[in-house]
């Protein structure tokens, strides 16, 4: 969207065209909501500003509660009299994230941004901590029902937005509590420690991908032996990789890029198969995700990774660990 659409202008282009956004204007574009707001904390967990993130949805009202380091209320934007928070909230960026920065991780591969959910909203309303001070800021269809004020002083931390799509924009505004649950599940083992919340429940998976593969297993034997499991950075990579048992079949594998699925798999499995070969091993299950730290690959990925250096650094990156998980089998 250029800057020379006005504020409202770019709330009427997006409300005309929310599949353009959120890729739906059914019931999938209503749990882009969600995903949005919890993709938000997983940046912030990756750089060790937050530790949880809590889920509550009330038929369609949707709700996100976190203990990061807030909206910036307290900074100016380039627009005279407006916080950067509020343009955050009410005006499109243009770049993967407002100020590029890495790691910017997706639960799945479309990613929205703040200002799109609030102007397909009914109503939005936000509080969050910043500086010492809690701040407040309403608005209706993307529009702010007055500017953000201050409501308390003290050391709070954390922001609780409460959003609730709007049913002239999208044909159901209830997400389906199935979907988000295993996307939220699925999201804490790809985080390892991160907390999440959805109504009364918690997923928190410290070893990660090792949990999941546990669930993915097919054949109980496979679980007799310790897996290969290990978690690295190499050249400014987070590399996560889990391996179970001996293959009966073609292995089965499960992949991802900075949070998002990769059905189709791609360079990262690539180069985990490589190091796989190296050690003459083919195992029934392997897992691996991969986070990118460099701008340039922050943003969401598509069906098959495709960038050949990938699969030279995750091959050496493993090449090691392997070597040492299987001597020790010996």
């Amino acid at each position: 969207m250029s800057n020379k659409f006005t504020h409202v202008e770019e709330i009427q282009a997006i409300r005309r065209r929310p599949a353009m956004y959120f890729g739906s204007a059914g019931v999938q574009g209503t749990e882009q909501f969600v995903y949005e707001l919890v993709a938000n904390v997983l940046d912030a967990y990756l750089s060790k500003q937050a530790t949880f993130v809590n889920v509550s949805l009330d038929q369609a009202t949707i709700s996100a509660v976190d203990d990061g380091p807030g909206l910036p209320f307290d900074e100016p934007s380039d627009t005279e009299g407006v916080n950067l928070a509020t343009k955050l909230l009410t005006r499109i960026h243009q770049t993967r994230s407002y100020d590029e920065h890495a790691p910017h991780v997706h639960i799945i591969r479309r990613g929205v941004g703040l200002a799109p959910i609030n102007a397909t909203s009914i109503q939005l309303t936000v509080q969050s901590w910043r500086s010492g001070m809690l701040w407040e800021q309403c608005f209706i269809k993307g529009i702010a029902q007055g500017s953000a004020k201050i409501i308390q002083q003290g050391n709070g931390r954390g922001t609780k937005i409460e959003v609730t799509p709007d049913p002239e924009v999208f044909r159901q505004t209830q997400p389906r509590i199935g979907i988000i649950r295993r996307a939220l599940f699925d999201t804490a083992h790809l985080f390892a420690g991160l907390k999440i919340g959805l109504n009364e429940e918690r997923f928190y998976a410290p070893q990660g991908l090792k949990m999941l593969g546990y669930i993915l297993l097919t054949r109980q034997t496979d679980a007799n032996n310790e897996p290969f499991h290990v978690t690295l950075h190499h050249n400014n990579i987070l590399i996560e990789a889990a391996a179970f048992g001996d293959r009966v079949s073609p292995t089965r594998t499960f992949s991802w890029v900075n949070g998002a699925r990769t059905p189709d798999d791609g360079s990262h499995v690539e180069g985990f198969s490589q190091a796989l070969a190296e050690v003459n091993w083919k195992p029934a299950l392997s897992l691996i995700h991969i986070v990118m730290y460099d701008p340039r690959f922050a943003g969401p990925t598509r069906n098959q990774l495709d960038l050949p250096h990938i699969k030279e650094v995750i091959q050496e990156a493993l090449r090691e660990p392997l070597s040492q998980y299987r001597s020790e089998l010996t």
